[in-house]
């Protein structure tokens, strides 16, 4: 759902256009408007400390304010839209620890930036965000969850469970699973960072190419992440060119590209699907 994008320029008791000095509250009331209008699906959980702390790096407002246990205190200080770097970093890590999912916790970021005169974060701010917010997952989440935190699609363990079900009702129906499904891989062509953690960058391609294939496959396929640069969906053979149909999804959606985009087809029997779910995740 689109916000409505209301951008202050003046504020009540501030001579000339709107500054980086909006009082705290306002700032917060007006940015949980925005989130709110924009989808934020838990409006009574929206605050958290954090949420000061980043409102008052774009205020005029002298206060420290303490985020949450076990995070270091932020002050507010000269060079604001500085100091809403490490304040963007602590509101991801919290966005995350409250459970919130990576596509959610940057549109709410979006939705602060919108009622600002700058319209969009700054790339270093996102950046900060994204990476906090990974920490968090990257640490709790293992393979046996059912849903990719970062993506939302199904996690690799899930894909797993879902292909023996195909198989084991392959058994009663007579019809073999390759004759009857296949996959459809798109793997992201980027490099990961030198201490072996993705990059920024490809943590948000990821997030595009996740709605990428939901927008290209609405029909209940599965969609699953089976590696941090590579996703599958499994297919009915009876769809039409679907390697066609996804490129041209992603070709409308910038920022996602290079990217490569084909078929592989299941095993014939389900001992199989053990070497084929390592390739994929390789």
């Amino acid at each position: 759902m689109a916000g409505s994008h209301r951008r202050l320029t003046s504020v009540p008791g501030v001579p000339g256009n709107w500054s980086y000095g909006r009082n705290l509250e306002q700032i917060r009331q007006t940015w949980r408007r925005e989130s709110v209008a924009a989808g934020w699906s838990r409006p009574h959980d929206w605050w958290v400390p954090e949420v000061d702390v980043l409102a008052a790096a774009l205020s005029r407002a002298s206060t420290t304010f303490t985020p949450g246990a076990g995070r270091a205190p932020i002050p507010d200080g000269a060079g604001r839209v500085g100091a809403a770097v490490p304040a963007c970093a602590g509101l991801g890590q919290a966005r995350a620890e409250a459970g919130v999912g990576l596509a959610e916790a940057l549109d709410d970021l979006a939705a602060l930036y919108r009622t600002l005169p700058v319209g969009t974060p700054p790339l270093p701010a996102v950046r900060a965000f994204v990476e906090s917010w990974a920490d968090v997952w990257l640490r709790v989440v293992a393979d046996a969850g059912c849903v990719d935190p970062i993506t939302e699609l199904a996690s690799r363990g899930y894909l797993r469970a879902r292909l023996t079900e195909l198989y084991r009702a392959s058994e009663q129906t007579g019809e073999p699973v390759p004759d009857r499904y296949r996959l459809v891989l798109v793997t992201l062509d980027a490099p990961d960072r030198p201490d072996g953690r993705p990059g920024w960058r490809l943590l948000l391609r990821r997030v595009a190419v996740a709605e990428a294939l939901r927008a290209a496959f609405p029909g209940g396929e599965t969609l699953a992440a089976v590696a941090p640069d590579r996703a599958v969906a499994i297919v009915d053979r009876r769809l039409p060119d679907p390697v066609h149909r996804l490129r041209d999804v992603l070709a409308g959606r910038p920022g996602i590209a290079p990217v490569q985009v084909h078929t592989a087809d299941l095993p014939e029997r389900i001992g199989g699907l053990a070497g084929l779910l390592t390739r994929l995740g390789e």
